[in-house]
């Protein structure tokens, strides 16, 4: 038997009115079905519905709706608390590669969920640490780069307490399986298949022989910052630390949390064919 959602959570782009529109239907949608709904701040605002604001750190819900592209899905898997509920991404970006549904079908699509007629895409999370402190968990990548413009990053990178390689570069891409399609793939890396459990160093635009490194997914992967005295560290292009000589390490592993992804086709390949290799970049529409 398919049980309701309680609570379900609504998150938006907010620079375009479209999916503002879209999501106060989707929110009257769950609403008539006696379902509770909590809208992000802005979006709260933009209904009128100050009773449903909630910040995303506190959105305990049971879904989370996500109008917008990959980013607008980074940006909620990068605050919501953890275990992570899951995730129907309704796509209004700019590819969409996360994204399962066109804007069209973004009520049937709520209630092909309803019905219990999907299946959960479970997507591997990586984290890191600067000395004692964890930052965010990356869905996509954790990025290494020089704080100044056009100044080489200079690193080593250590396995599980070996030194692996010293590379010199724009900066270091860590990704996860779900994150070896985006700016790691740009950067010259592999995509890895979603059943294989790794991640992938790629270096970016290197003056060192150094190629894309699959490590395990047991594997405990640390950068060391060698030359400028200060990095930045992004993480899914969403939140940026300082990486300096007081503590020169990133240290970088699996996470026990993941992200799920509500799909109803569940094709990985046919949805890295027609959003990413043979994309024109135009924005997606489900078939």
């Amino acid at each position: 038997m398919n049980v309701l959602p309680r609570i379900v959570g609504i998150v938006t782009r907010t620079d375009r009115e479209e999916a503002l529109r879209l999501a106060t239907q989707v929110m009257d949608h769950f609403e008539l079905k006696g379902i509770r709904v909590l809208l992000e701040l802005k979006l709260a605002a933009y209904a009128g519905r100050n009773d449903a604001a909630t910040n995303l750190e506190d959105m305990n819900v049971d879904l989370i709706v996500t109008i917008g592209g990959d980013g607008t899905i980074l940006r909620t898997c990068l605050h919501i608390p953890k275990p992570e509920p899951p995730i129907l991404a309704i796509d209004m970006g700019i590819r969409g590669f996360m994204t399962e549904v066109s804007p069209e079908r973004a009520l049937e699509s709520v209630d092909r969920y309803l019905e219990g007629n999907y299946v959960l895409e479970r997507c591997s999370k990586v984290a890191s640490f600067i000395g004692d402190k964890r930052l965010p968990d990356a869905l996509n990548e954790i990025f290494v780069t020089s704080r100044t413009l056009a100044k080489i990053l200079n690193v080593r990178i250590w396995k599980d307490d070996v030194p692996v390689a010293e590379c010199g570069a724009d900066g270091v891409v860590v990704a996860s399986q779900v994150g070896s399609t985006g700016y790691s793939f740009s950067g010259g890396g592999p995509i890895l298949d979603p059943d294989l459990d790794a991640f992938v160093l790629t270096p970016i635009c290197p003056i060192t022989v150094l190629r894309p490194i699959v490590f395990s997914a047991e594997s405990v992967v640390t950068i060391e910052l060698l030359r400028p005295k200060t990095a930045t560290v992004v993480i899914d292009g969403q939140y940026q630390v300082n990486l300096d000589q007081k503590d020169p390490f990133i240290m970088v592993k699996k996470s026990e949390y993941e992200s799920s992804l509500v799909r109803f086709e569940g094709d990985f390949y046919r949805r890295l064919k027609a959003r990413l290799l043979f994309s024109k970049g135009e924005s997606y529409e489900s078939e």
